[in-house]
């Protein structure tokens, strides 16, 4: 016979969900107060798993210390199925520490503060596979990071950062007395087209995808590294993609697409640009690099069809001021600029451009040698050196010119286009590795 069961209201019931499987050795955490709770026992090589879902107001501070072959990791049960929204914030405070596989959205842009934080003190942690993205917040004009990196020798990579519509750098590296940062930024992705404009209409200051140091620090090292990333479309502040404030930093591999702006060597010493790509894909105002201060090498660098003039010409040495302040324009002294490719840029080498009245310094010793610069159409400029340059500022050697007008200088020029490499596999190998895997 079979029997028949009846459920009231009163004695319904629901089936839970699956709890999500956990290997040994993980914690499986859903709420920041079990976070905290395993954190408590964490030891090197414990993992902390964040179950799959959405969640509001998530503010974590990661204080702990792993070893170099068994950090403490906190990460996404699935890579970008955790997705933070509101006030959240992910904090790295110790060593050998790694977060990965989170995406954060729906931001509160009313609200001072960091999304990705390396702390103070921090050092070898890691944060990767993880997503800003947005779109859905509102403009402000409350200046806040997405990333802030303090302590040393911490990386970000394999991280998207699209679309920042509030004021503020979006990531910035931050100094501290007596510490050299040495921190890695790579394989990332960064799309930042809005700009926010003051009452006159000209874009407001600060709004840089990436800023090295501060002019207070400019003279100490930083010794970062930024390396294969993808900047699409950050017109931000419409000047400075990468602002440089420190010294000793190597940017190698970067591809730069489609942003009003210009990696700048803004202040600080001793930084090579090498091996990076700049593309306008028809784009008006694109740039490439801009020169200021002393013993820089811009090498090997790759710049297609730029479209941008003066401060965001292909190459740009700055005018510096012979009494320059640490947040003034230092005169650009004993650099070098060699093997560099330029393919029909409207402007290839603007030499000492300033916009400025105190702008009253030229290059010393600029060393230009065995680049290619072709130019298909007769309005182009391979080569402009303003009125005052001395006469021996500059030592050219071995350059190929093809096409084009020269400005102010007089170069002997190519009578055929010199032959290069095509570019476009080393630009997809970067397109396809940066940002998030997932």
């Amino acid at each position: 016979m079979a029997l028949a069961l009846t459920v009231g209201c009163h004695d319904a019931f629901s089936i839970p969900a699956p709890r999500p499987v956990v290997k040994d050795g993980q914690t499986l955490v859903r709420d920041a107060a079990g976070f905290r709770n395993a954190l408590k026992t964490a030891v090197p090589g414990t993992e902390i798993v964040w179950a799959d879902g959405e969640y509001e107001g998530v503010v974590l501070k990661m204080i702990a210390d792993g070893t170099s072959d068994a950090p403490i990791t906190l990460r996404a049960q699935t890579p970008g199925k955790v997705v933070f929204k509101g006030v959240s914030s992910i904090t790295l405070q110790g060593s050998w520490l790694v977060a990965e596989g989170f995406s954060f959205t729906g931001l509160d842009t009313s609200v001072k503060g960091s999304v990705l934080t390396f702390a103070k003190g921090s050092s070898n942690c890691r944060i990767s596979d993880c997503r800003i993205d947005g779109k859905s917040s509102k403009v402000s004009e409350v200046d806040t990071k997405w990333v802030s990196m303090y302590g040393s020798h911490n990386e970000i990579s394999h991280c998207s950062f699209i679309e920042k519509k509030n004021m503020g750098c979006l990531l910035v590296v931050w100094m501290e007395d007596g510490i050299v940062p040495a921190h890695t930024i790579a394989d990332n992705y960064f799309y930042r087209p809005y700009t926010h404009y003051d009452d006159k209409g000209k874009a407001r200051n600060g709004q840089e995808s990436i800023r090295i140091g501060t002019s207070d620090f400019s003279m100490n090292d930083a010794s970062c590294l930024v390396r294969g990333n993808h900047f699409y479309r950050c017109n931000g502040e419409r000047a400075e993609i990468i602002s440089n404030k420190s010294c000793r930093n190597l940017y190698e591999g970067n591809l730069f697409e489609e942003g009003e702006g210009t990696l700048t060597l803004r202040h600080g010493n001793d930084c090579i640009v090498r091996g990076n790509y700049f593309l306008s894909g028809g784009k008006a105002e694109v740039g490439g690099v801009r020169i200021i201060g002393e013993r820089h090498l811009v090498e090997k660098n790759v710049f297609l069809n730029l479209t941008g003039t003066n401060y965001k010409a292909a190459l740009c040495v700055v005018k510096g001021e012979s009494a320059a302040a640490l947040n003034g324009y230092w005169t650009a002294k004993d650099c070098t600029v060699k093997d560099n490719l330029f393919v029909d840029c409207r402007y290839g080498f603007v030499i000492n451009y300033g916009g400025r009245d105190t702008q009253d310094s030229a290059p010393v010793n600029l060393k230009v040698s065995g680049n290619k610069l072709i130019s298909s159409k007769s309005y182009m400029i391979p080569v402009q050196v303003l009125e005052g340059t001395p006469s021996d500022a500059v030592v050219w050697e071995d350059n190929i010119i093809f096409g084009g007008k020269l400005k102010g200088v007089s170069l002997d020029m190519a009578k055929e286009a010199p032959g290069y490499d095509d570019p476009s596999a080393a630009i997809g190998t970067i397109k396809d590795n940066a940002g998030i895997t997932w």
